[in-house]
């Protein structure tokens, strides 16, 4: 219900970010080991942040992939916490918390390391719809962009444009390639090297 709620966007964005957050409160988000109410938990959360710019929801977000990624070891979870950790490293670069930010950039890497395997498993596994053989592919796709690994991008973006089975698909990875491209260009790591 909270997934259908939050992605209803109706009757706007956030009043149905809020109607989402409301329902998963029932389940105890801050306590629960349920990696699905986790991943929904930072989903919102995650939204909220886009919407309103308020960095506890940034935090919140992070600590729920984070400890859903821990329990669960998903890609799911792992690559949308390696990307809000790139989103934490900038807005630290930004703040002058270059140690933080740093920290961060760092953390995603290794998070994304850990969930390339996962992802192979998977596909390896033949387990699952076409559609997520494709979020598979797009996932290893992100991870390899990430982690600046050209010939592993183009390979895993062959994969997932052949996997896709609907145009929204490929332009909502692209979307979201497109906003991990900018937070690897501000990288804190550029100015340690200079």
């Amino acid at each position: 219900m909270a997934l259908a709620t939050y992605k209803s966007k109706q009757p706007d964005p956030r009043a149905a970010l809020d109607e989402a957050h409301a329902i998963l409160q029932t389940l105890n988000p801050e306590t629960t080991n349920d990696p699905e109410t986790l991943g929904l938990w930072g989903a919102v959360h995650k939204r909220l942040w886009e919407l309103t710019q308020d960095r506890a929801y940034l935090d919140e977000a992070i600590a729920a992939y984070e400890r859903g990624f821990y329990l669960k070891q998903d890609y799911y979870n792992g690559i949308n916490l390696a990307f809000l950790f790139n989103v934490r490293a900038a807005l630290e670069e930004q703040t002058g918390d270059t140690a933080e930010a740093v920290a961060d950039f760092v953390q995603a890497r290794r998070v994304r390391r850990e969930v390339i395997p996962l992802c192979t498993a998977a596909l390896a596994a033949s387990a699952g719809s076409a559609d997520g053989k494709y979020w598979i592919a797009a996932t290893l796709w992100e991870a390899a962009v990430g982690l600046e690994d050209t010939a592993e991008v183009a390979k895993y973006q062959q994969q997932a444009e052949a996997a896709a089975t609907a145009a929204w698909m490929l332009e909502s990875t692209r979307t979201q390639l497109a906003k991990l491209e900018g937070l690897l260009a501000a990288s804190p790591l550029k100015h340690l090297s200079g």
